[in-house]
């Protein structure tokens, strides 16, 4: 196997393993300095072990579906569709019973076997309005509006 295939595979793993919702394998896929770069988050295993109970908390279905995988030496991109159904409180959103699906981006640099740092680009606009069943504001739609005129 690859250094990509095996760097892939850890990435399937990963997503496997946050979707199943059993995280005790967490320490063997993810580096204990992991770095989430996802604005606002800080590094750490804890840091993310949090993060992921907190999703799973509030969506237990929360299913991340990988749609394309591409390695290349220590890197992974996966564009996947992520999706579920909050039942518990979302930090200040309160449960609303929506379904949630989005597509996101995901990006990591795998070191010594293990996920070290992620980075994410994800249509959060379409979440949140997916949570709160009012349109989110977009500079991008509006323009797109005009252009239609």
């Amino acid at each position: 196997m690859s250094d990509s295939d095996a760097n892939k595979a850890i990435v399937r793993r990963y997503f496997e393993m946050f979707n199943s919702g059993d995280l005790t394998q967490l320490a063997d896929i993810v580096s204990q300095d992991y770095g989430d770069k996802l604005d606002g988050q800080s590094s750490g295993i804890d840091v993310i072990r949090g993060y992921l109970e907190g999703l799973k908390s509030s969506f237990p279905d929360f299913t991340w579906t990988i749609e394309q995988i591409i390695g290349e030496g220590d890197r992974v991109a996966v564009m996947n569709r992520v999706s579920g159904t909050q039942v518990n409180d979302f930090g200040e959103i309160k449960a609303t019973g929506n379904r949630i699906d989005f597509a996101a981006f995901q990006f990591y640099r795998i070191a010594d076997g293990k996920l070290a740092e992620h980075w994410e680009v994800a249509d959060f606009a379409k979440f949140q309005e997916q949570l709160t069943a009012k349109p989110a504001a977009s500079a991008f739609k509006a323009f797109q509006n005009t252009l239609k005129g």
